[in-house]
């Protein structure tokens, strides 16, 4: 009897690798919500102000106009700016680039744009617009190499009211971290970088495949046919 009772709580190599993949998803939920405590813990990383600036390289971004800072609506068009504003940074004030194509080198020459705000952000007013704000941006559709699909954003209407200027950039602060939570965390993704255990995360948390294949509804590979949803007359062309 003894016997037959010890068989039953013997666990089945099946059950031993579902065990094991079930304590792995819960390491990998604990080690995530841990990662999102540190990031927010204010002693991660804290701002000190630096009691004599320096000047590190040189910043390239958008300004308004002179005439249009003049203007009525100049605080109106700078509230827009600074939400859709693109800082770049070089240590170099002409922002040359070495680009080297066959033997000769030549410089390039990339020029900030200004940032385009994605369909997510504008159904849920991420970026804060008012009502005036969001007449001033147009639904712009494009091609999404990304995803295989069309997907469309919101980009401002009237570009040529700012202009792109370089100016020196002066650092004033400096931001100090926690050594023991600097090394936590990247203890943290190490783990989540190793056999895939991101994408793993990602699955636990509701699946980013399942939404990107309902966003842009599409069908697994081995679902896709010619044949589908073809007439029987027209079959025979295929054959």
């Amino acid at each position: 009897m003894d016997t037959q009772l010890l068989q039953y709580r013997l666990k089945s190599a099946r059950r031993k690798k579902r065990l094991q993949i079930e304590d792995r998803d819960k390491q990998l939920l604990q080690l995530d919500k841990e990662r999102k405590r540190i990031q927010k813990d204010p002693d991660y990383k804290k701002e000190v102000q630096l009691d004599e600036p320096y000047q590190k390289g040189w910043k390239r971004l958008f300004v308004l106009k002179p005439d249009i800072q003049k203007s009525e609506k100049a605080e109106f068009y700078q509230q827009v700016l600074n939400l859709i504003n693109t800082v770049q940074y070089h240590y170099d004030e002409s922002f040359k680039k070495p680009k080297r194509k066959g033997r000769w080198h030549k410089y390039s020459h990339d020029l900030p744009e200004l940032k385009a705000i994605s369909p997510y952000d504008w159904r849920m007013n991420k970026v804060i617009l008012s009502e005036a704000q969001r007449n001033c941006f147009n639904k712009v559709h494009y091609w999404d190499d990304t995803h295989h699909g069309w997907n469309h954003k919101y980009v401002f209407l009237f570009p040529e009211l700012f202009k792109i200027v370089v100016r020196p950039h002066i650092v004033t602060t400096i931001k100090i971290g926690d050594v023991l939570m600097e090394q936590r965390l990247s203890f943290i993704d190490d783990v989540m970088d190793k056999a895939g255990g991101q994408y793993r995360l990602w699955k636990l948390k509701g699946g980013s495949y399942k939404y990107w294949r309902s966003r842009y509804k599409c069908e697994k590979l081995k679902y896709v046919s010619p044949l589908k949803n073809v007439p029987l007359h027209l079959a025979e062309d295929f054959a």
